[in-house]
């Protein structure tokens, strides 16, 4: 009878949710877009994605709404045909989430992300020192608005021998090595996932993390200039030394660098220089002068290939006067493709001469011979002019008007000064907000029936200058996986700021040259110290969390604001509360 069907339905979703709520992380679900088919599908799988192709199981199937409850991730790949194995049917971003304890974020995340990226794909691992699970949250996604999400379990993603907590809890800076040894695993492996899916742009942040637009604003740091001002000398091959008896008291560092081919090394600057490729800085008697972006230079001088019968090296480790490399067709001394060799030369790391070591260029050892410095760079983003930075920025939409992060990336894309191509790999500044709040804002930013307080891209407003380095530290990436090979993904990633080597940028995206931002919220106190994560000791010191925040309460913007309207707008007010209501609520875990 038809009722059977129904119940049995009933019984494997119960089933399902009840047991991620014990986040047993071998074998988590995963949830996959079926549309615009109505069918609904909760897999609990506990095999990696090698096993694809396999027949699959006897399942048993329940008609009434076409549910199937499986064992095995890739029993739906084969059994569904190519709606689930191509999940390019409704264009959006993707993004990767290793989380821990962030139920009460991660919904707003979830939120804000679905609405300007568009968000259309998620894979989610947890951390297993994670006192509760995201399972609840993110099937109430898929069932709601059937978002495409995935649970991955560790063996998914790590070697056997990472898998489980840290193996030295006493010791704190090992465990957040083990952490980000975890994290560099998860990031590759799941963007070669997302690349296999037929996916494009993948976002990568932490769920404190949430990506804007970078309109440009009065308080934003200098915009660096193409060419030098008349009258001022260029200075190139610069280093900017803020330690030591090159600084006095209540003045800032000094630069030096080549101006005219000769060395020459400034007086103390004046604090407020903005010191910084493409800029001009002012010493203490006046002297200006202007820094040469050496980054670009370097890079538009550099050669694609080694001349014929020059030696190519890769890898490169300094230790001292040594330079140890990878070798590649060598002509001098017949070491075999892939030696690591050493390089005997006269400088060490700290001297000038290092200044202008980079790829694509060639390095000459004591005994005058040359090697071609690999390339990394050549698939890297340029550094674009700066006149085309700010017509892009002057370009840029707000949260408010409905045009999405993805809409923005195909736009600029068609632009001339890009050439077709952005990206793949598009470093993102990051922007820190405080925790001091305003209590006398009479905001309308949450619609009736919501509290600001619940959400931190309402609650905080006040943030660290922007493009200040010491405050926001490093930035994050989106990236185009369709235009990365697979193999650069089979392997762990750099780290989570510059995950491929051979595709993101080493030097950090400028603040005001770039399209985007991404708002890093230190949130309350009780936020902050309610993950269970590797830095747990500094997770529960007040005075730290206060030190953080000191800095990063000297300016306002309400930019991120209006998204909550728009989402209620979107998907209904009675969606939007349901999907909304566990929201900024820090439940007691032990």
């Amino acid at each position: 009878p038809q009722w059977i069907g129904a119940v049995g339905v009933a019984v494997c979703l119960y089933l399902t949710v009840h047991f991620h709520n014990t986040l047993n992380v071998d074998k988590p679900f995963s949830v996959r877009r079926l549309s615009p088919q109505p069918t609904t599908v909760i897999s609990i799988h506990g095999a990696a994605a090698a096993t694809d192709g396999m027949p699959p199981r006897n399942t048993g199937n329940a008609n009434t709404q076409r549910a199937v409850v499986t064992n095995d991730h890739a029993t739906i790949a084969a059994a569904k045909t190519k709606t689930l194995t191509s999940s390019n049917a409704e264009e959006g971003v993707s993004a990767c989430l290793l989380v821990n304890d962030e139920n009460p974020r991660l919904p707003e995340w979830i939120a804000y992300h679905y609405l300007t990226l568009p968000l259309v794909s998620l894979i989610v691992a947890v951390d297993p020192a994670s006192r509760s699970s995201p399972s609840e949250i993110l099937l109430q996604w898929k069932m709601e608005l059937k978002l495409d999400v995935h649970l991955w379990p560790e063996k998914r993603y790590l070697p056997k021998s990472m898998r489980g907590p840290c193996p030295t809890p006493d010791d704190a800076n090992k465990c957040l090595w083990h952490h980000r040894d975890r994290q560099q695993h998860f990031v590759n492996r799941c963007m070669a996932e997302h690349k296999r899916l037929n996916r494009t742009w993948v976002l990568l942040t932490d769920v404190d993390e949430y990506l804007v637009f970078n309109q440009a604003r009065k308080d934003d740091p200098v915009m660096p200039s193409d060419e030098a001002p008349e009258g001022i000398p260029i200075m190139s091959s610069w280093k900017y030394h803020t330690n030591g008896d090159m600084t006095i008291p209540d003045r800032g560092g000094v630069v030096d660098g080549m101006v005219n081919g000769k060395y020459w090394r400034t007086m103390p600057l004046k604090p407020e220089t903005d010191v910084d490729y493409g800029n001009v800085v002012v010493d203490v008697f006046n002297q200006k002068h202007f820094l040469r972006d050496d980054v670009a230079h370097l890079e538009s001088t550099s050669l694609t290939e080694a001349p014929p019968g020059v030696p190519t090296a890769t890898d490169p480790l300094f230790a001292g006067k040594g330079l140890y490399v990878k070798i590649y067709n060598d002509t001098y001394d017949n070491n075999a493709d892939g030696a690591f060799v050493p390089i005997v030369i006269d400088w060490k790391i700290g001297d000038k001469k290092r200044r202008n070591f980079y790829g694509g260029h060639l390095v000459t050892d004591t005994k005058g011979r040359k090697y071609f410095m690999e390339n990394e760079h050549k698939f890297w983003p340029p550094h674009y002019l700066t006149k085309y930075s700010m017509a892009a920025r002057a370009r840029l939409p707000s949260v408010d008007d409905g045009t999405t992060v993805l809409d923005v990336l195909k736009a600029e894309a068609k632009e001339d000064y890009v050439k077709g191509a952005l990206g793949p790999c598009i470093s993102i500044p990051r922007l820190l907000y405080g925790s001091r709040e305003d209590e006398t804002k009479n905001s309308t930013a949450a619609p009736e029936g919501f509290d600001e307080k619940d959400f931190v891209t309402l609650r905080y407003r006040y943030h660290a200058p922007k493009g200040e380095f010491e405050a926001s530290k490093f930035g994050k990436t989106i990236i185009d996986v369709s235009r990365v090979p697979i193999k650069s993904l089979q392997t762990k990633a750099l780290n989570i700021h510059r995950p491929l080597t051979y595709y993101c940028r080493k030097d950090p995206m400028r603040y005001s040259v770039s399209l985007f931002r991404v708002n890093h919220y230190l949130d309350s106190f009780e936020a902050y110290s309610y993950r269970n994560d590797a830095r747990s000791t500094q997770r529960h010191c007040k005075e730290c969390y206060e030190k953080k925040g000191e800095r990063a309460a000297v300016a306002v913007d309400d930019d991120i604001q209006p998204w909550l309207r728009r989402f209620v707008e979107l998907v209904g007010h009675e969606k939007a509360q349901k999907l909304l209501s566990k929201a900024g609520e820090f439940a007691k875990l032990e």
